[in-house]
């Protein structure tokens, strides 16, 4: 039993300095790899793809920031058919929503970011979905909304 809490503990390490390393080398980027991952260590590639990493799941966490009625350009992830995108936004309240495309850049819907879930998308075909972020009108005296959103990318 105390092999298996050690164990776990080691692994969570890992898996947090790894994440911390990788966050360290980009501001406005963080990468995670997760507990089957084979690749740990602080030279982790920033372009994580299947040819590189034999991974299960993949996430990235981006940084944005907007002004009123600004948009975010368009993030692109490439996924094989059946592959997950999950999108999870951490918003503090700001008006803020996102549109997902699929990859023949026909728009699969739009979703504010109030809610405390992600959302996921599965890939009909091989090639990208992109997220695209939109700010609404802020009545604050904020001039920057500031959120981030994490993408999983999973089978």
């Amino acid at each position: 039993m105390k092999k298996k809490i050690v164990s776990a503990a080691l692994s969570t390490a890992l898996v947090l300095s790894v994440s911390a390393s990788v966050m360290a080398s980009s501001p406005t980027e963080s990468v995670t790899v997760g507990a089957s991952g084979h690749s740990a260590g602080a030279a982790a590639p920033r372009n994580l793809d299947a040819e590189h990493l034999n991974l299960e799941a993949r996430e990235v966490v981006k940084y944005y920031s907007l002004t009123s009625y600004e948009e975010s350009e368009k993030e692109a992830f490439v996924l094989n058919k059946g592959e997950e995108l999950t999108v999870f936004v951490y918003n503090s309240g700001f008006p803020i929503t996102y549109t997902v495309y699929d990859a023949d850049g026909q728009a699969l819907g739009t979703y504010n970011t109030y809610t405390p879930y992600g959302r996921i998308f599965t890939a009909q075909k091989n090639g990208p979905l992109y997220v695209q972020f939109k700010a609404g009108a802020n009545s604050s005296f904020v001039k920057k909304m500031n959120f981030s959103a994490k993408f999983s990318i999973s089978r």
